[in-house]
């Protein structure tokens, strides 16, 4: 009995000192993850554009690995043979070692217990999640910005992300959520779909880009147009079920955009149009790559996903 005492003992010595060794991943870190671990940040996301990428993909399968190295801040994957697998990352080469481009990278925040918030890169990991060959298993790296992990509860935790602008709380139709509405996993099955976030970025480089004055671009960037392109154009108006009709929409957003003066406020977001990236005149020819390269390949997947 004596023996059994002592040896429980020593166990739970064990365990509290391993769990006093335990330190959260400081900012400016890069670690890595399983898609499973990562908490979503906002509850909403653009069907459309993981379909683009999806529909990409599916046409020219080698492109998900220039996805994965990229993600990783590695650049471009330049070694694939046929049978590489996502899941083991010594089947293919990417450029550079990981973080080797950090601007690239997808960012967490740590929460408490060591729990790891998603603040950019939804996108992204949704596609690693759906496409063959990824999955919630599937492991990345990811960049650590910030440390919460000493809140002293959930809500202070929360307030904290709130003030940093680290979470995206309004549901598809831009009306406000809780944290606790949250959903807990990244995926088709756990997000909504947020169709003005997908106008937002097919209007990318035509009607927005980064700042031009070297400042970083906020969290959720897309995310503050679309909410206020939401109050500025009615999707009724247009049949998104066709390439034309979906078209029109993506011009008419992009067109909508550029007509904001740089120094306007976006909606609430409490941003002008200029630290959003807005651009002041309207890139017909970007326009035109995003109808003739994006657009087909989103439509074609949808329909297979449907």
């Amino acid at each position: 009995m004596r023996l059994h005492s002592w040896l429980s003992a020593i166990v739970l010595c064990a365990v509290a000192a391993q769990a006093q060794a335990f330190t959260a991943p400081k900012p400016g870190q890069v670690i890595d993850v399983s898609l499973e671990q990562l908490h979503p940040t906002q509850a909403v996301v653009g069907f459309d554009q993981i379909d683009y990428s999806l529909g990409l993909f599916a046409d020219k399968p080698a492109k998900v690995f220039d996805e994965y190295c990229e993600t990783n801040g590695q650049g471009a994957a330049v070694d694939v043979p046929k049978k590489a697998d996502l899941q083991q990352p010594a089947s293919f080469s990417c450029k550079d070692p990981v973080g080797t481009h950090p601007d690239e990278m997808k960012t967490v925040v740590v929460g408490p217990g060591g729990q790891l918030y998603l603040t950019d890169g939804h996108h992204s990991f949704t596609t690693l999640w759906e496409v063959p060959g990824g999955g919630p298993q599937l492991k990345m790296w990811v960049k650590v910005t910030d440390d919460f992990s000493n809140s002293p509860d959930m809500a202070t935790f929360w307030q904290r992300m709130e003030i940093a602008r680290k979470v995206w709380l309004k549901d598809n139709r831009g009306q406000a959520l809780a944290p606790q509405q949250l959903p807990a996993h990244l995926g088709f099955k756990n997000l909504q779909d947020d169709t003005f976030r997908s106008l937002v970025y097919f209007a990318r480089k035509a009607a927005y880009g980064k700042p031009d004055d070297g400042a970083v671009a906020p969290e959720f960037l897309e995310f503050y147009w679309g909410n206020w392109l939401r109050s500025q154009i009615d999707l009724n108006a247009f049949n998104l079920n066709k390439k034309g009709g979906y078209k029109d929409a993506i011009e008419a957003v992009a067109k909508r955009m550029v007509s904001l003066a740089p120094s306007s406020q976006v909606g609430d977001s409490g941003f002008t149009a200029h630290q959003l990236g807005g651009m002041t005149q309207l890139d017909q020819s970007e326009l035109q790559k995003t109808f003739d390269k994006k657009v087909p390949y989103m439509m074609e997947y949808r329909k297979s996903r449907s």
